[in-house]
């Protein structure tokens, strides 16, 4: 007995414990295997190198199968929180020619699993495919788009969950392409067709909607207030009318703005560099209590909160389940940046992305809530974004 003892101590010192759970390092590594008839031809970590890699790998019918790697690292919303990630997502584009480019993800520790003879997609012999994926290697899943040549519509064509398309319809050539829901210059991306099978990179675009803006300064101010867009966006609608910014307004203690408005109001549209990580799922009858509490917990108040409330609970009742992920002042400020010809001493910012669902199977990251003082001249902004396919617009 005692030698089996000793023999379980000696293997424990030489070989310590199981490095995927102990050294920091690696507890940021995952895993790719890649099969063809239930046999493993690769296999290998995908570590903290951000660069993209890729293998390449020969296949047993005489063709190859190329891995490209990326990795997306998400921080926390709130910098206070400090620079240390909170969560890796690394990425395989797996590639084989006459097939569909698939995407696959993965975060720490888990094992992306390729099956090159089921997992991969034949395209249509002389008709145009491609996956579309977005800036961050994103499939742009479930989406329709119009493609465009010297204006004149050519054709609208459709993605799947994957981001695949097929079109009948199109030849080589240059085009634009663009989501239907945002038919404006602004939002076009190139489409040049040069293959019956290509991977093409879109803008994908959000609308922010409904962002009102409540002002409390100490004492009655006069105020020019602007939004400025880090990258292409713009304002779609506003009460009072924004045109190059709101000008000479004037702001009482009480939040009255001109004497006629309680809040501005705006709606726009911006790339969506929203975090899709962090949040929240919240079955529908329990919308109006999770609101009014998140509302107060991030440091709303009174009619602040009794406007979003009025607004949209009415609106949310079309899924059984809403994921909802918060964006504060650091992520917001990456798309649309609140500026003050007199800065606040204190300013919260929050949209909710919202996504309707039709179960509570998704798994998100709890938000930490960042620390805000109603104190001082203090401005807070709520508003709300659609991640679903029927988003929509409002008005005032």
């Amino acid at each position: 007995m005692w030698k089996y003892i000793i023999l379980i101590m000696i293997l424990f010192t030489f070989f310590g414990c199981d490095n995927r759970t102990t050294e920091p390092e690696i507890l940021r590594w995952s895993w790719v295997q890649v099969y063809e008839d239930d046999v493993i031809i690769h296999e290998g970590k995908l570590d903290m190198n951000v660069d993209s890699t890729n293998v390449v790998r020969d296949l047993l019918d005489g063709s190859h199968i190329t891995l490209n790697k990326y990795v997306n690292v998400y921080y926390p919303c709130d910098p206070t929180l400090g620079e240390d990630e909170i969560d890796r997502v690394y990425i395989i584009l797996a590639e084989k020619e006459n097939y569909f480019t698939r995407f696959y993800q993965c975060s720490y520790q888990d094992t992306i699993i390729i099956d090159v003879v089921n997992g991969l997609s034949p395209t249509f012999p002389g008709i145009i495919c491609g996956t579309l994926f977005t800036s961050n290697h994103i499939p742009a899943s479930n989406n329709f788009f119009d493609v465009l040549q010297d204006s004149n519509l050519v054709c609208a064509i459709e993605t799947n969950e994957f981001g695949y398309f097929s079109n009948d319809s199109l030849i080589f050539g240059d085009y634009q392409i663009i989501e239907e829901e945002y038919y404006e210059e602004l939002f076009f991306s190139d489409f040049i067709v040069t293959s019956f099978y290509d991977d093409y990179y879109v803008s994908i675009f959000e609308m922010c909607l409904k962002p009102n803006i409540y002002l409390y300064p100490t004492k009655k101010i006069n105020l020019d207030i602007s939004l400025s867009f880090t990258d292409e966006g713009k304002v779609t609608t506003s009460i009072p009318d924004y045109g190059t910014g709101w000008k000479n307004l004037q702001i009482d203690p009480s939040g009255m703005i001109n004497d006629e408005y309680s809040y501005l109001f705006y709606e726009s549209i911006h790339p969506d560099l929203y975090q899709y990580k962090q949040g929240w799922v919240i079955q529908q009858k329990d919308l109006e209590s999770f609101f009014i509490q998140n509302l107060t917990e991030t440091g709303f108040e009174g009619q602040e909160i009794i406007d979003f409330t009025d607004y949209w609970i009415p609106l949310l009742k079309d899924y059984s389940y809403y994921a909802i992920y918060p964006q504060y002042n650091e992520q917001l400020s990456k798309m649309t940046r609140l500026e003050f010809s007199t800065e606040p001493e204190n300013l919260l910012r929050l949209i909710y992305s919202v996504e309707g669902r039709e179960d509570d199977s998704l798994v998100l990251h709890k938000p930490i809530i960042p620390e805000f003082k109603r104190e001082g001249f203090f401005v807070v902004e709520w508003g709300v974004s659609f991640r679903n396919n029927d988003l929509f617009s409002t008005s005032d």
